[in-house]
């Protein structure tokens, strides 16, 4: 679930992202001038080219991969084992590496710097042959990458930042995904709900590197499409969200009684999105759109608390993290845009079926990536 990056340095997420209650920024979108009509045709068009099923696209060179790993280990450390859309990853990522025959483990973590350095240590000291890092800043534990390279151990970095940001000399590679688009689609979706009169709120986590390609993506599309719409941007760090996040829906809706549309970036946080709608007695009166594709949120998208979830296919995009993960370990070169072609899918309460009941993270795009993925890795 892009180009310039606002990454927040966190000394341990205990520290820049357990700092503070979340500022809200109120800012127009566009810079440009209210009197311009929306361009309705312009956001919907853009949202068409996302409502078609994606096509797979190799992210590199086939390999036979199952010979390539065997006896070898990765070990994947993420920025919280608690979010949702990581649990999927996790998962994915383990059920792939089981039909291919090596050891993955998943070291599981609350969200803490001292919990991700312990991971290091111990992949270190068990001769892991590559890590993975999920949304953890390679500046936040550049110390442990060092100690991990100088033991022969690549470490690459998945799903934190997008195709704007420049991957560290020091990690084996990056799978950078395209978050600015993600942006626009949200921005896209919600001119085209309001019919040019959008009053947003979006709810953001800056501690994540993928969030600045987010906002700019909306900033743009707003630009683009709907000068006169509105946006407001609230500062959440990922380990506030349980309470933060409706803090600040809550408070949002309170201090600006016009408020017509909420965008939670992450759908994670929808659930304290909804909670902060119903505590501003505003049920059924706000709607909202939001990205990752995570089983829950499409269920909220099926119920109608949510009106479109933008779905990157977790399943999907796990296969192309342990593509990267794999090819590191074997020192192959990961490729420059290991997932440029990421799997975006809008999903509404008219296709959300598709997902499954309950929904899956990876029904609902379409079986090509399967095939496609075996076929990468010699496996048909």
């Amino acid at each position: 679930m892009p180009q310039t990056r606002l990454t927040r340095r966190v000394a341990g997420i205990a520290g820049v992202i357990a700092v503070g209650a979340a500022a809200l920024v109120a800012a127009t979108a566009s810079g440009g001038t209210a009197s311009r009509a929306a361009d309705i045709a312009g956001a919907k068009a853009l949202l068409a080219k996302y409502s078609k099923q994606p096509k797979f696209v190799p992210p590199g060179p086939a390999f036979d991969a199952k010979s390539a790993m065997a006896g070898k280990k990765i070990m994947s450390i993420p920025i919280s084992s608690q979010i949702p859309i990581t649990q999927v990853l996790e998962a994915s990522e383990a059920a792939q590496a089981k039909r291919l025959g090596f050891t993955f483990t998943h070291w599981q973590n609350q969200g803490k710097s001292d919990q991700w350095v312990q991971g290091f240590n111990t992949a270190i000291a068990q001769k892991y042959d590559a890590i993975e890092l999920i949304a953890i800043d390679p500046g936040i534990v550049k110390p442990q990458i060092e100690k991990a390279r100088k033991a022969g151990i690549p470490v690459i970095e998945s799903h934190l930042a997008g195709f704007g940001w420049k991957v560290p000399s020091n990690i084996a590679g990056s799978v950078r995904l395209p978050y600015y688009d993600v942006g626009r689609i949200l921005a896209a979706w919600s001119i085209v709900q309001t019919k040019g009169e959008a009053n947003a709120l979006a709810i953001v986590a800056k501690d994540l590197a993928s969030t600045a390609d987010v906002i700019k993506g909306m900033q743009t599309e707003y630009k683009a499409h709907c000068p006169s719409c509105k946006l407001q941007i609230a500062n959440v760090p990922t380990v506030q969200w349980a309470t933060g996040v409706q803090n600040e829906v809550q408070s949002g809706i309170q201090r600006n009684p016009s408020l017509n549309y909420l965008i939670p970036i992450y759908d994670a946080m929808t659930q304290f999105a909804l909670a902060g709608v119903r505590a501003a007695g505003k049920a059924g009166k706000i709607q909202m759109d939001t990205f990752n594709g995570t089983p829950f949120a499409l269920d909220l998208v099926r119920k109608g608390d949510v009106q479109m979830n933008l779905g990157e296919n977790e399943d999907w995009i796990a296969r192309a993290m342990l593509d990267a993960g794999m090819r590191a370990a074997t020192g192959r070169k990961v490729p420059a845009d290991d997932y440029k072609a990421a799997p975006l899918y809008i999903f509404t309460k008219a296709n959300v079926a598709k997902a499954g009941s309950p929904p899956s993270p990876s029904k609902g795009y379409g079986n090509a990536y399967e095939t496609g993925f075996d076929k990468l890795w010699g496996l048909k």
